[in-house]
């Protein structure tokens, strides 16, 4: 009997102490986390939702359901400003992408226009030698003529 006693008893760790949670207890945990987050906020981008919730917490005469919906209403903008940010993201994304593959088809055309440059360069050279050669033999017809 004994034994089948002490196994129905929780082991040492286990506790009966049961914890409560006081408003002020509660309103002390907010307050640190709302200074935690303004510590991380750069200074000027601060939002003034942010102190107006330190003002409620530290005032103690309104309830805390305005507090909660203060925090919920802060959550759902910075929700909806992260899903623009996300969206600028996949813009910006997708113009870099653009951007990269439009400077690839301009250096390939310069490459291209290049090459085009060389081939008439060496057209002219070979064109200049040609009627240097012609005027060569022009000249030796006109002597030909004149002896003749």
């Amino acid at each position: 009997a004994l034994e089948l006693f002490k196994k129905t008893l929780p082991s040492a760790s286990a506790s009966f102490l049961q914890l409560e949670a006081t408003a002020d207890s509660m309103r002390d945990q907010a307050r640190d986390l709302v200074q935690q987050v303004r510590s991380k906020v750069q200074p000027g981008q601060g939002d003034t939702r942010l102190d107006f919730i330190s003002l409620a917490l530290n005032g103690r005469k309104i309830g805390m359901d305005k507090v909660v919906k203060m925090v919920e209403g802060l959550v759902a903008t910075l929700k909806e400003e992260q899903a623009d940010d996300d969206h600028k993201k996949e813009y910006c994304i997708e113009q870099l992408d653009s951007a990269a593959a439009k400077e690839k088809s301009l250096k390939r055309t310069v490459s291209d226009i290049g090459t085009s440059m060389e081939e008439i360069k060496e057209t002219i050279a070979t064109l200049t030698d040609e009627i240097a050669a012609l005027k060569k033999s022009i000249t030796a017809l006109d002597k030909a003529v004149a002896e003749a």
